[in-house]
């Protein structure tokens, strides 16, 4: 449910959190609720500023049960630097939040059981999210990293495993922790939307990236110049396969040897995203290679 609009950007309830708000209510506890969930927000709003910076825009952060998230609806760019540092804002606010409230503490700004709880919060949101697992901010991070060595798909794929593998981990523990006598329905929830989100980010991976390939055309012509990767395959090699391989920033040629290991011919990342698109993944590479005549 949408509250309202900041320049633009959407600021959505999630279902399950005004559940949480009623909850919270009803126990008395809604005063906690919304120092949290503001935290979040400005959490969420680091990531947003950055965003804009990098060109990436936000068009709208929900509150969930967990926390929140940034959405874009638009084109985004996979650049492992921009991601890793968009991701990096969110728990760098939270520590600046707790200076700020340490700073502030000597004058009696922060009610004492308020800052406890302040100061709390954001240690436990800006390190929790440190996690190098997706969905959180530290698997965005550690993707960034793994991207520029195995692909940003290749990288998606492990960390999203780590996600899910978090995920199970949190349950079993608060499931372990609910027969021992011990309240842990927040972990369990917490749980449920790691591991859920975990899978979305899984399942959009490629998409995204290959959102990104069809544009990087558009940034060769842009800027002139970009990088090369150079790729070695077997001509049986698929076109899938290959753009498994493919990492950002860069372009792509490759060259394609027989079964003796000789160069047959080559293709560039052009013909294997359009063939990828035109002939579907199982191409092989033999089909779309420039021959070189020897």
């Amino acid at each position: 449910m949408q509250i309202l609009r900041i320049g633009g950007i959407r600021i959505v309830l999630n279902p399950f959190f005004i559940l949480l708000m009623l909850i919270l209510g009803a126990t008395g506890y809604l005063p906690h609720g919304l120092i949290l969930f503001g935290i979040v927000f400005v959490h969420e709003l680091a990531h947003t500023v950055v965003a804009f910076a990098y060109k990436m825009p936000i068009t709208s952060i929900e509150l969930l049960p967990i926390g929140g998230v940034a959405r874009s609806e638009g084109y985004y760019t996979p650049d492992p630097f921009a991601e890793a540092m968009i991701a990096l804002a969110g728990p760098l606010t939270n520590g600046f939040l707790c200076l700020l409230a340490m700073a502030a503490a000597p004058y009696g700004v922060i009610p004492q059981v308020w800052y406890n709880l302040f100061i709390r919060a954001n240690c436990f949101i800006g390190l929790s999210n440190l996690i190098p697992a997706l969905p959180l901010d530290g698997g965005r991070i550690f993707r960034g990293c793994l991207a520029l060595k195995l692909g940003y798909r290749r990288a998606t794929q492990l960390i999203s495993a780590a996600g899910r593998v978090l995920g199970i981990f949190l349950g079993a523990t608060a499931g372990a922790g609910i027969y021992f006598g011990y309240r842990c329905t927040s972990l369990l929830v917490l749980a449920f939307f790691i591991f859920i989100g975990a899978g979305r980010e899984q399942r959009t991976a490629g998409y995204v990236f290959m959102r990104y390939l069809l544009r990087k055309q558009e940034e060769l012509k842009s800027t002139g110049i970009l990088p090369t990767e150079q790729l070695v395959a077997h001509g049986d090699v698929s076109v899938g396969d290959i753009v498994g391989h493919f990492v950002p920033k860069k372009y792509h040629v490759i060259l394609v040897v027989d079964d003796q290991g000789r160069v047959a011919g080559f293709t560039t990342e052009i013909e294997i995203v359009n063939s990828f698109f035109e002939q579907g993944i199982d191409t092989p590479l033999y089909t779309i290679m420039i021959d070189t005549g020897k």
